[in-house]
């Protein structure tokens, strides 16, 4: 799986170096909450990111970007162990921690829709890119050599492409533009083999950020 990704990385990062070198350059560092739309159980997430416009227009940006996630908590719940030992009871119940991570490559396509006052913007963006998402899971010490777990809850990586949307305001604030963006991404598009007990997600987020701009240098 990692040869799948390194191609998609290279071809990124030779489009950022060729359009970098014509681009007005900006970084868009932000932080923000997410909350899963496809569980079953509401389950929220802590956002970073990085966005970076290879081409910048007055009306219009081509943005990639890197973001990651881990859930700010563990969740607990429990699963039943069985045993064949005729000295112990037949059943137990073990407890489970699980915890959700991602990290992802974006490509995106961002237009103006309004400005106004010389200091504020809305801007719609669609987005597509690779992510790499896992839920870990750790069960509660037990006696293993008397106790089988016949359907516990497992660990899982999938990696897959994702589509995305939404929308960002900014507002000028001295040298850069503060900002606030909403999207929604899609589940990874892959199959899972041992996905029986989670909907992989899709996220509703909220971010906050701040543009930083660099003046481009004549040479």
């Amino acid at each position: 799986m990692v040869n799948a990704f390194r191609t998609p990385v290279l071809t990124l990062l030779l489009l950022l170096f060729h359009f970098a070198m014509k681009a007005q350059h900006s970084i868009e560092p932000y932080i923000g909450y997410g909350i899963d739309l496809a569980g079953k159980l509401p389950v929220s997430q802590v956002n970073i990111g990085l966005q970076y416009p290879v081409i910048h227009k007055s009306a219009y940006q081509m943005v990639i970007g890197v973001r990651g996630s881990a859930s700010p908590h563990k969740r607990t719940g429990t699963d039943v162990a069985y045993s064949a030992d005729p000295g112990s009871p037949l059943t137990i119940t073990t407890g489970y921690e699980k915890r959700s991570y991602s990290v992802g490559l974006t490509l995106g396509n961002r237009w103006r829709v309004i400005a106004w006052a010389d200091k504020n913007m809305i801007s719609l963006f669609v987005n597509a890119g690779l992510i790499h998402y896992r839920i870990a899971v750790k069960h509660d010490d037990f006696d293993s050599d008397k106790y089988t777990i016949l359907n516990p809850h497992l660990s899982f990586k999938k990696q897959g492409t994702f589509l995305g949307a939404g929308t960002q305001y900014r507002r000028r604030i001295n040298i850069g533009y503060l900002f606030f963006q909403a999207d929604i991404s899609s589940p990874p598009i892959t199959e899972s083999k041992n996905n029986r007990y989670y909907a992989t997600p899709a996220i509703l987020a909220i971010n906050a950020g701040y543009i930083v701009e660099f003046k481009k240098q004549n040479r």
